[in-house]
C-alpha cells in the first residue's frame, strides 16, 4: 500500500514539474495549450505594425500565434515613423483548430484604409460554406469570377479547395483574394473597402434611338441575385450601368453577341446579358371580314 501510495505521490510531483516548465519556460505557454481548445491567429498588415491583443503587446506584423478559442480585440498601431497613419482595431474569433487572418492596410483616414478578416468555423453541413460582409453594405460578390449578389451574401454547397473571393463597389477599390473552402466549415469574409480617390462617374449614355418601323421589345427573366446588371458596353469587363429586376420588359435597337442594347432610362442605353432575357414577339392581330 505504501508503495502505490508513493508512485501515486511521484507522479503527481512529475506532473506539477512539467506544468511549471511548460507554463513558465517554453514557448506560447505549450503545456496549457494541450489542454485547451485552441486556435490560430495570423495578422499581416501595411506598413508594419505593432500588435496588441487584448490591450497586451504581442510583437510586430507579420507574426503568428495560437490563441484560446474567444473573441478578442486586436489593434494595430504603425510605428512612430508613419505617424500621419491612423490605427485600426477590431473583434476577432479564434475557432478550435483553425486560423484566423487578419490583413489590414493602413491610411491617413479610415475611408482610406481597407482589409478583411477570414475565419473558418465548423458547422454541420457536409458541403463547405462561405459568409462575405463588408463595409460599407451593398457592394457586389463574386467568386471564381461569377457574382453571387450584393453584401451581405451567404454562399451554401461550395466545392472544397481553392477559390477567387472578389468584391467591388461603385467609388470604392475592389478587393480580391484567395481562398482556401473546407467541407464541413463556414469560411466567413469581412472586407473593408478603400474609397477610391480618382473615381470619377462615368457621364450618362444619351440613347440615339434608330428609326425603326416596327419596335422589338424583350422581358427580363430571373436571375440568381435577382436583378440583372446593365452594363456600358456590351462584355463582363464593362462598368455597370444600373440594374433591371426580372419581369421588367424594356425596347431594345441592336444585338451584338448575345448582348441587347435597352433604354433603361429615357435617354439612356446600355446592355443585358442574353442568357436573361426573353424577345417579346408582338403579333399583329388578323383583320376578319366584318358581317
Amino acid at each position: 500500500m505504501a508503495t502505490k501510495l508513493k508512485i501515486i505521490f511521484i507522479a503527481i510531483l512529475v506532473f506539477v514539474a512539467v506544468f511549471i516548465i511548460g507554463q513558465f519556460f517554453l514557448p506560447d505557454k505549450y503545456v496549457v495549450r494541450l489542454f485547451a481548445k485552441t486556435g490560430t491567429l495570423r495578422v499581416e498588415s501595411v506598413p508594419k505594425t505593432s500588435v496588441f491583443v487584448n490591450s497586451a503587446f504581442i510583437g510586430q506584423t507579420p507574426l503568428q500565434l495560437s490563441l484560446k478559442t474567444d473573441v478578442y480585440t486586436v489593434k494595430l498601431v504603425p510605428e512612430a515613423s508613419e505617424a500621419s497613419l491612423i490605427s485600426w482595431s477590431g473583434s476577432v474569433r479564434i475557432f478550435e483548430n483553425t486560423t484566423t487572418y487578419v490583413n489590414r492596410e493602413l491610411a491617413s483616414k479610415d475611408l482610406l484604409s481597407a482589409g478583411e478578416v477570414i475565419s473558418l468555423e465548423k458547422v454541420g453541413s457536409d458541403k463547405a460554406q462561405i459568409w462575405v460582409s463588408t463595409d460599407p453594405n451593398g457592394v457586389i460578390v463574386s467568386l471564381d469570377g461569377e457574382d453571387r449578389g450584393v453584401s451581405p451574401v451567404f454562399m451554401d454547397n461550395i466545392n472544397q479547395g481553392s477559390h477567387e473571393l472578389a468584391v467591388r463597389g461603385e467609388r470604392f477599390l475592389p478587393r480580391t483574394i484567395k481562398i482556401n473552402t473546407v467541407e464541413g466549415y463556414k469560411l466567413t469574409a469581412d472586407f473593408k473597402l478603400a474609397i477610391d480617390e480618382n473615381y470619377k462617374k462615368p457621364a450618362p449614355n444619351k440613347a440615339k434611338k434608330p428609326i425603326s418601323k416596327k419596335p422589338q421589345k424583350l422581358m427580363i427573366l430571373d436571375t440568381p441575385t435577382g436583378w440583372l446588371r446593365v452594363r456600358e458596353e456590351p462584355n463582363l469587363n464593362a462598368s455597370e450601368s444600373a440594374q433591371v429586376a426580372p419581369g421588367d420588359e424594356f425596347t431594345y435597337f441592336e444585338e451584338q453577341n448575345n448582348w441587347y442594347q435597352i433604354e433603361y432610362e429615357i435617354d439612356k442605353l446600355g446592355w443585358v446579358y442574353g442568357d436573361y432575357i426573353e424577345i417579346i414577339n408582338e403579333t399583329t392581330p388578323t383583320p376578319t371580314p366584318e358581317e
